[in-house]
């Protein structure tokens, strides 16, 4: 007994102080890293930075304090923890390479709440032709909801890697509608028909002013562009009821709009035979 009080009494003495170090490290560095975390999300939040990525920065900020209170602890009561910081070193080179999509995602997810190209609400067209509305952005994913209904999850490297097409982020928007109508139609009535028709319309801004332009003389019809400018919410109905009342419009005034055609000649002008 006496034996092993004195191996106890020579542990303490060599270690005791160290193990006491340990633990007041310990607890002080956990509390100054819920300090600093706290502080970092009151400057991060003060400064309007998006949530999610407040909470991500704040969660691998406190990660990381707290591997460092850990690391000041063992090295306080002996510990190599060279050794230690190699293997995790170590391991996450080898989570890194095994996980390089999910990085990119999550590299490409804090571009996006940084630079914020769309914000949940906003109608957009992302990763080469996806349309809807934002739903939800997180650090790997963005969320978008389709028109018809669907839900979409699309990775953030495809989100941020392509063309990215915001049709809310502006509170006007111009609406181009192309008009053909036949070779033998008076020009000049037809752009009058389809101004009246768009300065009748309440919801057409004067400002910029709408206009109508010939816009290209092609194979079967003369081709007329209309460019009124609405609010942003008006767009599609506006484009919509414009193409109605411009067609009925039209039929009122004898303006027809041709379907494609072609004439076809033979060199010895002889008719065509129908086939057997």
């Amino acid at each position: 007994m006496q034996d092993i009080l004195n191996s106890v009494q020579s542990w303490l003495a060599l270690y005791g102080l160290k193990v006491v170090g340990a633990i007041i490290i310990l607890l002080v560095g956990i509390v100054a890293a819920k300090s600093l975390t706290r502080l970092f999300l009151k400057v991060m939040r003060r400064a309007k930075v998006e949530e999610t990525l407040v909470s991500f920065g704040g969660n691998v900020m406190h990660f990381l304090l707290m591997a460092f209170v850990v690391i000041a602890a063992l090295n306080q009561v002996g510990f190599q923890t060279a050794s230690l910081i190699a293997v995790l070193g170590g391991a996450v080179l080898a989570v890194g390479l095994a996980l390089q999509g999910q990085l990119s995602s999550l590299a490409a997810g804090v571009l996006i709440l940084i630079s914020r190209p769309f914000k949940i609400g906003d109608v957009v067209e992302v990763a080469g032709g996806t349309m809807g509305t934002v739903q939800a952005i997180t650090i790997l994913t963005t969320r978008i909801s389709g028109f018809d209904g669907t839900m979409m999850v699309l990775p953030n490297t495809k989100v941020y890697g392509d063309k990215i097409t915001n049709y809310v982020s502006t509170p006007t928007r111009r609406i181009d509608l192309v008009f053909g109508i036949d070779y033998g139609d008076d020009v000049q009535k037809a752009k009058e028909i389809i101004m009246k028709t768009m300065r009748e319309d309440a919801r057409v801004l004067p400002d910029p002013e709408p206009t109508v332009w010939l816009m290209e003389l092609a194979d079967s019809s003369v081709n007329l562009l209309a460019r009124p400018w609405v609010n942003n919410g008006d767009f599609w109905a506006v484009r919509c009821e414009l193409m109605e009342k411009v067609k009925q419009a039209f039929d009122q005034a004898g303006i027809s709009i041709p379907f494609p055609q072609q004439d076809v000649h033979l060199k010895d002008g002889s008719p065509l035979k129908e086939a057997a």
